[in-house]
């Protein structure tokens, strides 16, 4: 849509610098018109007329704005005076025969409204010339619609005697081929579809003229620009699209497309100097927010590839700051799918950066011995707070194992085996040879009596290359521990909470769901020296011990 209230303040502007230039008045009353203020409209083209009464655009002018206030007659006599300024001129034409054709329709309007009237219609049933017809259903139905479609009902009256003869009862007059209308042979005139209004045509001064000249060639420089942005060549870009802003400084692509070339030579600040003018200026007229958003995108681009490039975490975790912020704002202009998934890696990055800024191994130690004096006092929540503490400021360090092993106690301590497990998992990865958090893991999954996880633990410490030798014994006696409590389970049978936690084990789930098992577990009611076989296969044996274990199956 063009911007008419724009242009309307500018051509204000020149009429109180020159009130008697009758083309500023023809212009602001065409965009009035395209506004539809039509009132204001035809002011301005009542002035161009008197300021120049042999320019025939003015009565244009005014013959629109007639038009469009409904003053049909008025409009009519508008263009037809213009016609004897410029006869023949294709725009008053025009203007001419939709005004006529839009008379013809208020005419079929009037005349079918007629037919919607009580008195009309008990006069069309008792006039000898009628009667007849409306007792004919179809025909009042047609007649009915032709009351509520006048375009419809201007058809009919010259395709249909039966409507014309209905119409000079109505009206009484006698309408068979008198000069109400034509004869029945007379094939009816082609009805012409109603003409959309043409644009207002602007008459431009030379002042206009010269800036359209501008814009063309500012057009030229940026096609210029974009040949070479494909061929890399972003100096030359640059350069063109600096000409093209030069000609027109409110095209704002100029500017977006000059910061797309700094932003691929890397000259990242340039590049969000350009977008921010051009955020300005695209406010400033009006832009659409689809090309605001992409302006806001690239800022966001290329404040992330500068934080990635830093590396200082705190100077890049800052710089992601002004990345977020502006793929915000880019999404509160326009939402792209693109844009959010780039504002998410930045926020993660982000994430990132913060915490490794945070890593120092001196107050990792520092906190972890003040967890060491808590857990002393036996004040286990604020122990492991201060381990938690540790890991953050030391994430990976030489002794990080060591503090998700001691927040592992406090868990323990705390009755949350479920956390417990978490760390000691974490403190295994670390450091796979500390013994001591696979004697606690074995120890919290044999209190749980999940038996089949327990003797891999065992076995893990026992395969760790110079393991001392207490470690080795407490290993060997926690197997032997273990197998007896499995021994004792097939005896008495496993109770309720041990068979819902091996059931919900994924291991035990994907082996019951193995099809060899299931066959092999068939076979033990119906064909016990086959499963006999099946058991001397080290890996069917190992899946059924593992089952047995978990208490979900006996044997003997």
């Amino acid at each position: 849509m063009k911007d008419y209230p724009e242009a309307i303040t500018h051509y204000s502007e020149a009429i109180s610098l020159d009130g008697s230039n009758h083309v500023f008045y023809s212009n602001r009353s065409a965009c009035y018109a395209g506004l539809h203020k039509y009132e204001e409209a035809l002011a301005d083209g009542i002035k161009c007329v008197e300021l120049k009464p042999d320019f025939h655009k003015a009565y244009g002018r005014k013959g629109a704005a007639l038009f469009g206030l409904g003053k049909l007659q008025e409009a009519a006599e508008a263009y037809q005076e213009g016609l004897k300024v410029a006869p023949g001129d294709a725009a008053l034409t025009a203007g001419l025969k939709d005004v006529q054709s839009a008379g013809a329709q208020k005419g079929a309007t009037q005349i079918s409204d007629i037919f919607r009237k009580p008195e009309v219609l008990a006069k069309l049933t008792t006039d000898p010339r009628t009667a007849g017809l409306m007792q004919d259903q179809q025909f009042v139905q047609t007649l009915n619609m032709a009351a509520a479609n006048p375009q419809m009902f201007q058809t009919l009256m010259q395709s249909d005697q039966r409507i014309m003869t209905c119409l000079s009862v109505a009206l009484g007059l006698d309408m068979q081929g008198g000069p109400g209308g034509p004869p029945p042979s007379e094939p009816a005139p082609k009805k012409e579809e109603p003409k959309k209004e043409p644009e207002p045509e602007v008459e431009l001064t030379e002042e206009e003229k010269e800036e359209k000249k501008k814009k063309e060639e500012s057009l030229v420089e940026k096609e210029k620009g974009t040949e070479a942005y494909k061929k890399k060549d972003f100096e030359v870009a640059i350069a063109h699209y600096s000409k093209a802003l030069e000609l027109d400084g409110t095209n704002i692509a100029f500017l977006t497309n000059r910061a797309a070339c700094h932003f691929e030579k890397k000259d990242y600040d340039e590049c969000i100097k350009d977008c921010e003018e051009a955020i300005k200026t695209g406010r400033e007229h009006r832009a659409d927010f689809k090309v605001l958003a992409r302006a806001f995108a690239r800022i966001g681009n290329a404040h992330y590839r500068k934080g990635m490039a830093s590396e200082v975490e705190a100077d890049k975790q800052e710089i992601l700051s002004e990345a977020i912020e502006a793929y915000n704002k880019s999404l509160t202009e326009h939402r792209t799918d693109d844009v959010w998934t780039k504002l998410k890696k930045a926020q993660s990055e982000k994430k990132k950066a913060a915490e490794k800024a945070y890593v120092d191994p001196a107050k990792a130690a520092e906190e972890k011995e003040a967890g060491n004096v808590f857990f002393k006092e036996g004040q286990w929540v604020e122990a492991m707070r201060k381990y938690s503490e540790a890991i953050k400021r030391d994430p990976k360090g030489p002794d990080t194992h060591i503090f998700h092993s001691n927040r592992a106690t406090c868990f323990i301590r705390m009755n949350e085996m479920n956390e417990a497990i978490k760390d000691l998992d974490a403190c295994i990865a670390l450091n796979p040879k500390y013994v001591k958090a696979h004697l606690n893991k074995a120890h919290i999954k044999f209190t749980q009596k999940e038996y089949q996880k327990v003797l891999p633990i065992y076995e893990d410490v026992l395969a760790i290359e110079d393991v001392d030798e207490e470690s080795k014994k407490k290993a060997m006696d926690g197997r032997t521990r273990t197998i007896q409590a499995i021994q004792a389970m097939q005896s008495e049978g496993a109770d309720e909470e041990q068979l819902q936690r091996a059931q919900a084990d994924p291991e035990i789930q994907q082996i019951l769901g193995d099809p060899m098992v299931q066959q092999v577990l068939r076979d033990f009611k119906e064909n016990p020296q086959h499963a006999q076989k099946a058991l001397k296969d080290p890996n069917m044996s190992a899946k059924l011990n593992k089952l047995a274990a978990a208490g979900v199956i006996r044997f003997g």
